[in-house]
């Protein structure tokens, strides 16, 4: 290449630098920063609060899941959100949809009715001001013992329902029935289902009466009729 050519090559050189030179200081000199938007969540992390009955003045912050009309407006400081009448996020637990509950980690909580009564908004845990108080009771052993604990159930392999294991009978509600393995109670000879309530003012319809003297409930035998070695 001849002296000439390199330098008018490097002449053309130097023209497209300094027009590069001149459309940056137009576009980036005394520019401030254009401001940007993360699509999803807050950028600052220092605004994120988490939901929880003790937060308080955390849960005025901002950021909450709402699940009523009474959270829509944040309340003052030291107070209560109003009483809702309308709920939000309805869901359900089953294995397609909120996640099934775990039995060995499913807890049922009673608190004590004196201190639950102080609370305004018994929906929105996340604005309460004070801790709970769990109820006690006294076990066997004269123990004070909290109502916090594990809810018992009991699995029916042939229906896969759960029911509970009741420790109390109401004798007017409950009924004595038999039911085949789809669920459905069976039909006597007759036609009618094998289902019966447990106690009837007609003594001779109930299965159970009460004791007056031994204070006990107790189950009518059932016997056959005819001599005691039952010929």
């Amino acid at each position: 290449m001849l002296l000439v050519d390199r330098i008018q090559a490097l002449e053309d050189r130097i023209i497209f630098l300094t027009g590069k030179l001149e459309d940056l200081s137009k576009n980036v000199e005394q520019k401030h920063p254009t401001s940007t938007t993360v699509s999803g969540g807050v950028q600052s992390r220092g605004l994120l609060s988490p939901i929880d009955i003790d937060s308080g003045m955390g849960a005025i912050m901002g950021n909450g899941v709402i699940w009523n009309n009474g959270e829509l407006d944040y309340p003052p400081i030291n107070a209560e959100a109003p009483t809702p009448t309308k709920g939000y996020n309805k869901h359900t637990h089953s294995r397609y949809s909120g996640g099934a509950l775990i039995k060995q980690n499913l807890e049922i909580v009673e608190y004590d009715s004196t201190w639950f009564a102080t609370i305004t908004n018994k929906h929105s845990q996340q604005f309460w001001q004070t801790t709970p108080k769990i109820a006690t009771e006294v076990n066997t052993n004269h123990e004070t013992k909290e109502k916090i604990g594990l809810l018992d159930l009991v699995f029916n392999a042939d229906t896969l329902k759960w029911g509970t294991a009741a420790y109390e009978i109401d004798i007017k509600k409950c009924y004595f029935v038999e039911r085949n393995a789809d669920g459905d109670i069976v039909l006597d000879s007759n036609g009618e289902e094998k289902k019966s309530p447990l106690f009837n003012d007609d003594q001779t319809k109930t299965s159970i009466i009460w004791d007056e003297d031994s204070k006990v409930w107790r189950l009518y035998a059932a016997f056959a009729p005819g001599t005691p070695d039952g010929k």
